[in-house]
């Protein structure tokens, strides 16, 4: 099991090593970055060499990225793109906020991969 840590936008993480990546981090709230019915913002949860971008309110894992594209991906989840496919499998839309274009999917309600034939912008 990992040692995790969160890194709160804004300021330093008092108990982060000297030398180690002091940048700070966009603001997201979750309900911009994935719709949800929610009040609390995606903060970044060290895990090792990765990042978990996680609700400070509901607790909700909203992604997984390297350490390194932590905040890269936070601003495509802040940003106005926005694309969604049909799934072929059982017919349910998937929206994919910070993406202008994607080739394929697992789909969100019935867990199948979706090659997406033309991309969808």
């Amino acid at each position: 099991m990992h040692a995790s840590r969160t890194i709160r936008p804004g300021k330093p993480h008092p108990e982060m090593p000297h030398g180690e990546d002091e940048r700070e981090y966009l603001i997201v709230p979750h309900e911009v970055a994935t719709g949800a019915d929610c009040d609390g913002c995606l903060m970044v949860e060290k895990r090792g060499d990765v990042a978990d971008l996680r609700c400070n309110s509901c607790g909700a894992v909203v992604d997984t990225v390297p350490l390194d594209r932590a905040g890269t991906r936070l601003m495509e989840l802040a940003s106005v793109e926005i694309c969604s496919a049909q799934c072929p499998h059982c017919g349910a839309m998937n929206t994919f906020r910070g993406f202008s274009v994607i080739e394929a999917f697992i789909c969100q309600e019935c867990g199948e991969r979706v090659n997406v034939e033309r991309l969808v912008q």
